[in-house]
C-alpha cells in the first residue's frame, strides 16, 4: 500500500506596483538621554513582481546619479507654517574653502536613499516585509520644528507606491516628539 500526501500552498499574489503602510517613527537617544536627531520610520512593503531594490552595479540610465530613477526610495520634508504641513526644501550652506571662496551657496538637502534589492532573483515571485530607515529629523537652522515627512518607493520597473505620511514629529532643541497633544 502506498499512501502519498500532498500539500498545497495558497500562492501569495500582490499588484505588481508596490505597495506601502507606515508603521511607526521611533527616534534615538544619545547615551545621555538627549535626542541624537535621527529617527528610524518604518513601513510595511508588498510587490507582486519581487522587483524591489537596485544593485550597486545599477548605475546606467534610468538609475544613473544624475536621473530622475536614482533613488528608489523618495522622501519629502514638510514642515508646519500656520498649521499647514508644506513641503520644503533644506538648505545647506556651501563652506568657503579658501580666501577666494567667498560666495555662499547653498546646496538642498535630500533624504532619499537607494535601498538593496531584496531578492536575488529575476524570476517575478510576490514579496512582503517590513523595512526601517534611519534619517536625520532635526533641522540645524531651524531646531524647534514640527515636521513630517511622506515617502514612496519604487521597484526596478519604474511602478511607483503610494504615498505614505509619518505623524507630526516635533523637534524641540535637542528632543523630538510624537503625538503630543
Amino acid at each position: 500500500m502506498a499512501l502519498a500526501v500532498f500539500s498545497c500552498q495558497k500562492k501569495v499574489e500582490y499588484p505588481v506596483e508596490p505597495k506601502i503602510a507606515y508603521e511607526g517613527f521611533t527616534y534615538l537617544m544619545n547615551p545621555d538621554s538627549t535626542f541624537s536627531g535621527q529617527c528610524v520610520i518604518s513601513f510595511s512593503y508588498t510587490d507582486g513582481d519581487g522587483d524591489l531594490g537596485l544593485d550597486d552595479s545599477d548605475t546606467l540610465p534610468p538609475f544613473g546619479f544624475n536621473d530622475t530613477y536614482y533613488y528608489n526610495m523618495v522622501i519629502d520634508y514638510l514642515k508646519s507654517e500656520n498649521g499647514v504641513f508644506v513641503k520644503t526644501p533644506l538648505l545647506s550652506p556651501h563652506v568657503p574653502t579658501g580666501p577666494a571662496d567667498t560666495l555662499v551657496l547653498f546646496d538642498t538637502v535630500t533624504f532619499n536613499a537607494r535601498f538593496k534589492r531584496l531578492r536575488d532573483s529575476e524570476e517575478p515571485k510576490a514579496i512582503s516585509g517590513t523595512m526601517d530607515y534611519k534619517l536625520t529629523v532635526q533641522n540645524p537652522f531651524s531646531p524647534n520644528d514640527t515636521v513630517k515627512f511622506e515617502i514612496r518607493i519604487l521597484d526596478r520597473a519604474l511602478h511607483e507606491s503610494n504615498v505614505i505620511q509619518t505623524e507630526a514629529i516635533y523637534t524641540l532643541g535637542n528632543k523630538s516628539y510624537t503625538n503630543l497633544k
